[in-house]
């Protein structure tokens, strides 16, 4: 056990990231294990008492570090680097390295729009503190050496709702991200899949979600979405 942490939330803890995770599944998030960490640090415990409590996991700090990202950038990390609609952890890591939050958002949209990998981010991060360019400039060199580029396309919106925020504050990433998906097939969206924080919800799609977003427009989405996430979250909070 760990200071600051109860039974139920080190069970969840050592199930994302103790020995045999690839088997077990994670059932939280980077961010919600940095949380975590976070809080038995606080509450007294050493980065070397938090691997010993699980195993002996290394590179603790990764998780913490990824906390120090932009805010409206932390629901979108994930496990694995293969899903299009989130930033996988190792390029997550990557990105802090990008220093202001401005830069981080425009990178984290690369990763988005372009699948760039952690390498890619790696690259450019060094490019701009070697070159003091803008940030944009860096991403189209480094996306610039590929073969080849696959687009596609990022929806940004807001959940604009105080009450709403903080019944979404209350539930898991794989909640809130389960009530996302359930709005995006109820309002009958092809091509796309997404990512849902406390205030915001992005969308990333193909070229048919694009259309959608032509023909229906970008308001009336964000505002249909907004109240099937409203009704789908009270149904899973009342759920349990």
């Amino acid at each position: 056990m760990l200071p600051g942490i109860d039974k139920r939330e080190f069970g969840r803890l050592h199930m994302s990231i103790g020995y045999g995770t690839h088997k077990k599944g994670r059932p939280l998030s980077p961010v919600e294990v940095g949380i975590l960490l976070r809080r038995a640090r606080e509450a007294g415990a050493s980065l070397q008492d938090c691997a010993h409590a699980l195993n002996g996991t290394s590179h603790l700090g990764r998780f913490l570090r990824i906390l120090n990202l932009a805010p409206d950038l932390l629901h979108l990390v994930d496990w694995g680097a293969g899903s299009r609609d989130s930033i996988g952890f190792s390029a997550a890591v990557e990105l802090t390295q990008v220093c202001t939050a401005e830069d981080q958002r425009t990178v984290a949209r690369a990763i988005l729009e372009d699948g760039l990998q952690s390498r890619e981010v790696r690259q450019v991060a060094q490019l701009k503190k070697r070159s003091k360019r803008p940030i944009r400039a860096c991403l189209e060199e480094v996306i610039g050496m590929r073969p080849s580029v696959e687009k596609r396309y990022v929806f940004i919106g807001a959940v604009g709702d105080e009450t709403l925020e903080a019944t979404l504050g209350k539930l898991s990433q794989a909640q809130r991200d389960a009530v996302l998906h359930s709005s995006i097939d109820t309002l009958g969206l092809s091509g796309v899949s997404g990512r849902l924080g406390d205030r915001l919800f992005t969308l990333v799609g193909n070229e048919q979600f694009n259309t959608a977003l032509s023909k229906i427009g970008k308001q009336s989405i964000e505002v249909q979405l907004r109240t099937l996430i409203a009704e789908n979250s009270l149904n899973v909070q009342s759920n349990g």
